[in-house]
């Protein structure tokens, strides 16, 4: 019976990533999601910029099947935390939105740095859409939750007048996530540990 003794540098060489590698990454984008990394939106304090999503970005580089075993963790750890499920549940959707495309452009391609731009804008500008479909749907139940519209119509109107918000914070938190993801796996790819 052979022994798996792949260690962090194996990582990418190999059929399936080292669960140590995946785990950590998993951990570090819990703890990147604490309120303590957190920096508020200034103009809707409610949405917050963190960057959870570059560890969330590598894993699926890695593999975007264990990627999904991934952010379940995450969401639920999270929820666990005591996080707000719909929060927790938008913020899972809108970092897939980001992912996703990115590694699916990006992935295999030889180190070339217009396929590192269009991953970038092609992510952002998914989760940009992604998260204006999903904050028209969702946004007028959580405020009607919240106690912060009295009726679904109010709710809603509210909700059509934060969009110019949802499209910024959405965009620049995209160019950043997916940027630095993209910086991230290159000094990875350079250094060996990824292919």
């Amino acid at each position: 019976m052979a022994r798996d003794n792949s260690t962090l540098g194996d990582i990418g060489k190999t059929r399936s990533p080292s669960y140590f590698a995946v785990a950590g990454l998993t951990a570090l984008a819990i703890v990147l999601k604490l309120k303590f990394f957190e920096i508020p939106y200034p103009a809707f304090p409610v949405f917050k910029y963190d960057l959870s999503g570059v560890p969330l970005a590598i894993i699926a580089y890695l593999s975007l099947k264990t990627y999904t075993a991934s952010i379940s963790v995450f969401l639920v750890v999270s929820i666990a935390m005591g996080l707000d499920p719909i929060g927790m549940a938008m913020k899972v959707l809108a970092e897939s939105s980001t992912c996703i495309p990115l590694v699916i452009i990006t992935r295999g391609k030889q180190v070339e740095r217009r396929w590192e731009f269009r991953g970038v804008a092609v992510s952002t500008l998914v989760r940009v859409a992604s998260m204006t479909i999903l904050n028209l749907i969702v946004t007028p139940h959580w405020l009607l939750i919240a106690r912060w519209a009295g009726n679904y119509d109010e709710a809603f109107a509210m909700t059509l007048g934060l969009m110019p918000h949802v499209w910024i914070f959405n965009a620049s938190i995209g160019l950043i996530v997916s940027t630095m993801a993209v910086e991230t796996i290159r000094v990875l790819r350079k250094a060996g540990y990824l292919v």
